[in-house]
């Protein structure tokens, strides 16, 4: 699975959402009790809020596979070309970057200062101190390693094998989870996991034992690939030879096309 090659602008996009609640008045107590309404389809919108050039500029030397977001909203990118991370601001101004001397495929961030990569021709997933660069740790896979999220519990990561398997944040492997077809990322929202099959162009609604909920087909021809959800269980996904981003709803049911190439 490849981002593509002539890809040397990233941009930065926003999800709004228009939540409305309801306010219920309960005479005997005169407590006010605020009820959200879950977002909807309809109601998610896309803000372009920036966009920016990839460090070092150039698609040549550069190949961005993998991309997360610190909580103060600096930027972290995995570069595997260059077999390094690259760490910008918010402005996509590069502030530094850390080697890693193997090929990376994504990157998670675990805190503020503190990234878990995959290696995926080594098999391992590293977790790495930014400030130093120094690796703490060393998570060896069950088969070759694609993308990786981190829960704030756990590490999530997509394996060649149609398997995905889970780490605590210590590095102790927990459990393993099948997947349909071979999965380059995934997502999980509580007890549900989320994952892309790029091959079949399916997206997945799993338990965390592997049961399927409910399957979303993409043309084959769309090479989904990245995949996130919000916390009404909307599902974000971007292909990548079709160069949109769909929205799935929570029950897979319903779908809507939120960015083109041509937007």
């Amino acid at each position: 699975m490849k981002f593509e090659k002539d890809v040397a602008e990233l941009g930065k996009i926003e999800v709004k959402f228009s939540s409305s609640k309801k306010v219920l008045l309960q005479k005997e107590k005169r407590e006010q009790i605020f009820v959200p309404i879950s977002n909807t389809l309809e109601n998610i919108k896309l803000t372009n809020i920036r966009s920016f050039q990839t460090p070092t500029g150039t698609s040549k030397d550069t190949f961005i596979t993998g991309i997360d977001m610190f909580y103060d909203g600096k930027i972290v990118l995995a570069d595997e070309s260059k077999c390094r991370l690259a760490i910008t601001n918010q402005e996509g101004e590069l502030i530094k970057t850390v080697q890693l001397g193997e090929r990376c495929y994504d990157v998670a961030v675990i805190d503020k200062d503190t990234v878990a990569t995959t290696l995926f021709l080594k098999r391992k997933v590293v977790i790495i101190d930014v400030n130093s660069a120094k690796v703490q740790r060393n998570l060896p896979t069950k088969d070759y390693c694609h993308g990786i999220i981190s829960t704030g519990e756990q590490l999530v990561v997509s394996l060649y094998n149609k398997t995905i398997q889970l780490f605590d944040l210590s590095g102790n492997a927990l459990s393993t989870s099948s997947t349909a077809a071979d999965s380059g990322h995934c997502s999980v929202l509580n007890d549900k996991l989320y994952y892309t099959t790029y091959k079949s162009g399916v997206v997945y609604s799993t338990t965390l034992d592997g049961e399927v909920r409910w399957k979303f087909d993409c043309q084959k021809s769309d090479y989904p690939t990245g995949i996130t959800n919000d916390t009404s269980g909307n599902i974000f996904v971007a292909c990548r030879d079709s160069n949109q981003l769909t929205v799935v709803g929570q029950d897979g049911e319903k779908s809507r096309v939120l960015l083109t190439e041509e937007e």
